[in-house]
């Protein structure tokens, strides 16, 4: 398991000439997160050829696909904050949607994704617990707008090279 540590150097005053130099240490599993968004991005690729595939067909395969992949698809998404969360030491998360809000306080992800992210993480208890109330057109309208899980990729890994000072954390240069 590979982890990233990075010191952050700050000055703070003691007294009146007094300093002392405080460093910040932390622990994020750059391995795990990018395995993560392996993960994440395999769901977007079945998302996306699922829609192309339905096209007007009731398919089980592909709707049982194209349903287990969005679910998965959230897990990441759940799974990744948690993960910056614990190794960025911010704040506990009272739940998964708090997970969202942390994200959106700590600027890993923009304030206008929250509601959308939000939106798919409640649509994710559906899928995992009333999973067979969830009809085909609900469905179809959660998978038509999945660009924000496209960005959010793009956004956690702008967010470990700014905090981390790397290039890019998936070794890509």
């Amino acid at each position: 398991m590979e982890c990233r540590l990075r010191y952050n150097k700050s000055v703070v005053e003691k007294g009146d000439h007094e300093r002392e130099d405080v460093k910040m240490i932390y622990d994020v599993d750059t391995e795990r997160i990018e395995a993560q968004l392996g993960c994440l991005e395999q769901c977007l690729d079945v998302m996306e050829r699922s829609r192309n595939e339905w096209k007007g067909k009731s398919e089980e395969v592909i709707i049982f696909a194209a349903s287990r992949a969005l679910h998965i698809g959230v897990e990441c998404v759940i799974d990744i904050g948690s993960t910056m969360i614990d190794g960025f030491m911010m704040r506990d998360p009272g739940g998964y949607l708090d997970i969202i809000d942390i994200l959106e306080d700590e600027k890993v992800i923009p304030t206008e994704s929250v509601s959308r992210l939000k939106e798919l993480i409640r649509f994710r208890e559906r899928l995992v617990r009333y999973y067979h109330e969830v009809s085909e057109d609900e469905l179809i309208q959660e998978l038509s707008d999945i660009a924000v899980l496209v960005h959010y990729m793009d956004w956690v890994r702008s967010y470990l090279r700014w905090e981390l000072g790397e290039r890019d954390p998936s070794g890509a240069s």
